[in-house]
């Protein structure tokens, strides 16, 4: 910071070569330019970014009305599903070429390869294109990625080397939903969460350096879709779990004892949208009919408080500020809605008509963020007052199923095909 106090303020001005006592409008406007906040450039290593909330610090540029963000450059990377990591100035993503996985590793600010790791995997395109469904973690020195069969690597970050390999179904008998694999591994210290869907346990705690087995629960449980989210829950660290019938609150200090569970029951086991928990209430939704549900949890058995069936995210996520819940709902042959709620009382603060039927989204600094189905990417500022849109732009061509991710000014986003693009919204 230039300056504490006014006789700081004064003494940079006389240093400046300003020697007018009186502070004149050049002084104090040249004193303004200077104290400006400058952007602060946040990684994004995982799923949904540094705390896998989808809310960055990083301050970027929104008025794309004004300053509409510029292409800095385009690649192709294979089919998926899977989202970005970027880390000191490497972008990490996964794709599927119909024979085998790829691992990219690109210079963020030239979209050039630094490396690539490959391994045989089917594509599997059931229903959707196919691909891998999950995003690569990374934790120092390490990747962490998991394909659609189960294939769990751990990579070095400097040129892609493999460091240890393990295999959810043949190592640890783990089950699959019919969509694969699409729950990325998450980073605790010095373990690291999957959830094979095991008959000997549906979550498993993996030491992060060799890949052994730590502890794992178990009960048995379907497999779901949505990553393991890391919080507090009564005192404990726990993770909170969307397995494919129920979800559930594991304590990680006690090998993942059940702290509660609800049973949420979805068509094929379709739970693929990440939970929200505060302040003693949790928040759920799923398509297929489900629809959305806030549960007390504090007591002895969680209840629901707040439930509506139209109301529905089959696997977009939201993002919690506070007691809100702000994000993309929609479903097949529900159009997308952006939708804000109050998570204690349900009440609708307001909703928004957004292309397509369903959404990725996240809060980059003050500066709301949403990129819909159909390649739409939409900036804007969100309050419970209303959503003021700032500026849109068409990125890509649909679909477009999985997260963006905002790192380091710029703005990572791919379409189920495998087209790659990267913007500049530095502000």
């Amino acid at each position: 910071m230039l300056c504490k106090g006014p006789t700081q303020c004064f003494s940079a001005g006389m240093a400046l070569g300003i020697a007018d006592p009186v502070m004149k409008t050049p002084v104090l406007l040249l004193l303004a330019i200077l104290l400006l906040p400058t952007a602060h450039a946040a990684d994004w290593p995982q799923y949904l970014g540094q705390k896998g909330d989808g809310i960055s610090s990083e301050t970027i540029n929104g008025d794309w009305k004004g300053k509409p963000p510029k292409t800095l450059w385009t690649a192709e990377v294979g089919k998926g599903c899977g989202s970005w990591a970027i880390v000191k100035g490497k972008a990490f993503v996964a794709g599927n070429d119909g024979k085998q996985d790829t691992i990219w590793c690109l210079n963020a600010n030239t979209g050039k390869a630094i490396w690539r790791h490959q391994y045989p995997e089917k594509l599997s395109a059931n229903l959707y294109e196919g691909g891998p469904n999950t995003t690569p973690t990374i934790d120092g020195s390490r990747v962490y990625t998991l394909s659609k069969s189960g294939v769990l690597y751990c990579l070095n970050l400097a040129d892609g080397r493999p460091i240890w390999r393990k295999h959810l179904k043949n190592d640890f008998g783990g089950k699959a939903g019919s969509w694969g694999y699409s729950a990325s591994p998450v980073v605790d210290d010095a373990l690291l969460y999957v959830l094979p869907g095991s008959k000997n346990g549906g979550f498993y705690a993996l030491n992060k350096k060799d890949g052994s087995v730590a502890w794992h629960t178990r009960d048995l449980r379907r497999s779901g879709y949505s990553a393991p989210i890391l919080t507090t829950i009564r005192g404990k660290n726990a993770a909170l779990v969307f397995y494919g019938r129920s979800v559930v609150a594991h304590d990680l200090a006690a090998k993942g004892k059940v702290i509660f569970e609800f049973p949420w029951k979805t068509s094929y086991d379709v739970n693929a949208s990440n939970p929200q928990y505060h302040d003693g209430k949790l928040f759920i939704a799923s398509g297929y009919g489900m629809g959305y549900s806030v549960l007390e949890v504090s007591g002895a058995k969680p209840k629901i408080i707040h439930r509506d069936h139209d109301i529905r995210m089959i696997f977009q996520n939201s993002v919690r500020t506070g007691d809100t819940i702000t994000g993309v709902f929609g479903d097949k042959r529900i159009e997308a809605e952006l939708i804000r709620m109050d998570m204690a009382s349900g009440k609708i603060h307001w909703r928004r008509k957004m292309p397509g039927t369903r959404g990725s989204s996240a809060l980059i600094g003050n500066t709301f963020v949403l990129l819909s189905e159909t390649g739409d990417l939409i900036a804007g500022r969100v309050s419970n007052e209303g959503f003021t849109e700032t500026g849109r732009q068409k990125i890509l061509s649909r679909k477009c199923w999985s997260p963006f991710a905002v790192a380091e000014g710029k703005l990572f986003a791919r379409n189920n095909k495998g087209s790659a693009i990267c913007l500049d919204v530095s502000r």
